[in-house]
């Protein structure tokens, strides 16, 4: 009986592991999980946000999150040092990028022409 209460505990673990594995889609070390938030602008005044992204459910390496995959000289993103690459974009504006291809990710930025962007990153 104990066995069988262990079995059912090691169960609901593993879904809850998953369940959460949705969301963060790298190993990451330690036991803390940081989002913080990054603020470009948009528009003709502005200089380029200077990143590229990868990733997305799409991926040749398998589904998953969308990722700063270059920083480049002088664009934002490189002025302000606050996005590295490899960080994760969980969110552009309060949207998700949960699930997204890298298509539809890469539409999120382009349909923002102008104004803050407010990036989630974890």
């Amino acid at each position: 009986d104990a066995e069988r209460g262990q079995q059912e505990l090691i169960e609901e673990l593993e879904e809850i592991e998953e369940e959460e594995s949705k969301f963060c889609t790298l190993p990451r070390g330690g036991n803390t999980f940081t989002i913080r938030q990054v603020v470009f602008q948009k528009g003709p005044d502005y200089k380029p946000l200077g990143f590229s992204i990868v990733g997305g459910r799409d991926s040749p390496k398998g589904s998953m999150g969308i990722y700063v995959k270059t920083i480049f000289p002088n664009g934002q993103a490189a002025d302000s040092g606050t996005l590295k690459e490899g960080d994760e974009i969980l969110a552009v504006n309060s949207k998700p990028l949960h699930g997204a291809s890298h298509k539809e990710a890469i539409n999120v930025f382009k349909q923002i022409r102008s104004g803050s962007l407010l990036l989630h990153i974890g």
